[in-house]
């Protein structure tokens, strides 16, 4: 895992006012997240798009039963396509405006506080009388013995406030949770409770179907689960538990 330079995801950066923002995606807090995410939205509306275009050979039938004429199945695609393509991309276009990019801290020495940074600006400032909580998740999943596929790891930063998410984001596979808690610990201070948990399972191995007309040949198994399972709290935890 190696660390990433300020205005990444998984970041900690500081501000010229002396605030501390921790990243969570590229971009935001600019009217240029309106162009930069019209490919993501066009790629949106294209799969919704095809979604329902899907639904249009059943509707079809029933258009054709009703005693309605191919002219009228015409018009009823050609509806419900442009309606799933226009709410795909008006959804993932709003999204992609209003999803949080990073969380900002008030600088050292000012009264506690926290602000979402969206993707069109920064909210209001919002003053802490209680210490939000920063948690690190992360799950890795090793490989069985054998296994030729690698070990995965998903690591995902919540900002909890009385016992609920304010907001989530799954940061990049090589980030390094202990340096990203360590930069934190360094940043924030006591103003933030911050926590680091770790959930470790192992990918299961496919078994073999029983019985001579099998042998030799892989079942088909899902992803499980061994070992000690739930989230353990790291060693490099300070604050409260977990929530």
């Amino acid at each position: 895992m190696t660390a990433h330079s300020p205005g990444t995801p998984g970041s900690v950066e500081r501000g010229e006012s002396g605030t501390t923002d921790v990243v969570l995606r590229a971009g935001g807090a600019s009217w240029l997240t309106v162009p930069r995410s019209l490919g993501s939205a066009a790629s949106t509306a294209l799969g919704t798009g095809l979604l329902g275009g899907a639904l249009v050979l059943p509707v079809a039938v029933i258009v054709l039963f009703s005693g309605a004429g191919w002219a009228a199945v015409g018009v009823v695609a050609l509806w419900m396509v442009s309606v799933a393509v226009g709410m795909g991309f008006a959804g993932a276009l709003v999204a992609a405006c209003f999803r949080v990019y990073r969380i900002r801290f008030s600088a050292a020495g000012d009264p506690p506080g926290v602000c979402l940074v969206r993707g069109l600006g920064s909210g209001p400032w919002r003053p802490t009388e209680e210490p939000d909580r920063l948690r690190l998740e992360q799950e890795i999943e090793e490989p069985y013995a054998g296994d030729p596929l690698p070990a995965t790891d998903f690591l995902t930063l919540r900002l909890i406030r009385d016992d609920s998410d304010v907001c989530r984001a799954v940061l990049l596979p090589d980030t390094d949770a202990r340096q990203l808690l360590t930069a934190l610990e360094e940043a924030l201070g006591p103003a933030v409770l911050l926590e680091l948990h770790v959930k470790r399972t192992t990918r299961r191995a496919p078994r073999r179907l029983p019985g001579p007309r099998n042998r030799g040949r892989l079942g088909t198994s899902g992803i499980g689960i061994s070992g000690a399972g739930g989230y353990g709290c790291g060693s490099g935890c300070s604050g409260g538990g977990g929530g």
